[in-house]
C-alpha cells in the first residue's frame, strides 16, 4: 500500500538498556523494553496517518510482536540503527511502493495517534522529531525513503538537520511531548513514570514494583 510506512527498529530484549541495571533486573529491563515496544506499536497502527507499519527486526520477539498487532516484519541484515533504517527503508518502497518513511524507536512509551498523525499532518520531505533536549531524534519522516542519510548516534537530531541540508532539504521540525521522553537512563525512566497511567509501560511499572525502586 503506498503512502507512509513507519519503522520500528527491534535489536530484541534481552540484555537491554543497560544503563538502567543500577535499578532494574535483567528480567525488569526485558520486561520494561517489551512493554514500551507495544505502547508504540499500538499508537502506530492505530494512526489513521499511515499505510502500514514495519518491525525492524531479526529477533523472533520482533516477529511476534509484528504478528501481535498486525504489522509486518523486515528482518535487516544491518550492523548499526542507520543501516536498519536505511535497508527498510528501501524495502518498504521496493514491495510496498511506500510513498514515505517514519522512523519511531521502541522507547517512545507516551506516544499516542494523535501524536504521530501531528507529525505527518504537514509532512512533505523530512520531519524530524527532537528529544525534550533537542539532541536525539526521536521520528524522522522521510518523503520518498532515504531521501537524506541518517545519522543515528544518540545525539542525531542537530547533524540530521545538516544531512537533510546536504541533500537540498530544509528539514521540518516537530516538537511533541510524548515524543521528547524516550528511555536510556534512570532519570528519563522516572520522567516517563510519573506521566505513563494509561499506558502499558505505566501498568508494568506498577505491577513489577518498578514505580516502588524508582520512589
Amino acid at each position: 500500500m503506498s503512502g507512509v510506512w513507519a519503522l520500528l527498529p527491534f535489536k530484541g530484549a534481552e540484555g537491554a538498556k543497560r544503563r538502567l541495571a543500577p535499578v532494574l533486573t535483567v528480567s525488569e529491563r526485558e520486561g520494561l523494553v517489551l512493554a514500551m515496544v507495544r505502547d508504540v506499536l499500538e499508537a502506530l497502527t492505530s494512526s489513521a496517518s499511515l499505510a502500514g507499519v514495519l518491525v525492524v527486526s531479526r529477533d523472533p520477539i520482533g516477529e511476534g510482536l509484528a504478528r501481535e498487532f498486525d504489522a509486518e516484519v523486515y528482518a535487516d541484515n544491518a550492523n548499526d540503527l542507520s543501516g536498519a533504517v536505511r535497508e527498510a527503508s528501501r524495502f518498504a518502497e521496493s514491495q510496498h511502493s511506500a510513498s514515505g518513511t517514519l522512523f519511531v524507536p521502541g522507547d517512545v512509551p507516551l506516544i499516542r495517534p494523535d501524536d504521530v498523525d501531528a507529525v505527518l499532518a504537514h509532512h512533505e520531505r523530512v520531519t524530524l522529531v527532537p528529544d525534550a533536549h533537542d539532541v536525539g531524534t526521536n521520528a524522522a519522516a522521510s518523503s520518498p525513503p532515504n531521501a537524506f542519510e541518517y545519522l543515528f548516534d544518540g545525539k542525531s537530531f542537530k547533524p540530521h538537520i545538516a544531512s537533510a541540508r546536504r541533500a537540498g532539504i530544509e528539514a521540518r521540525i516537530v516538537r511533541r511531548v510524548a515524543f521528547g521522553f524516550d528511555v536510556d537512563t534512570i532519570a528519563e525512566l522516572v520522567e516517563v513514570a510519573a506521566r505513563a497511567a494509561g499506558t502499558r509501560t505505566g501498568a508494568f511499572l506498577e505491577a513489577s514494583g518498578v514505580r516502588d525502586k524508582l520512589g
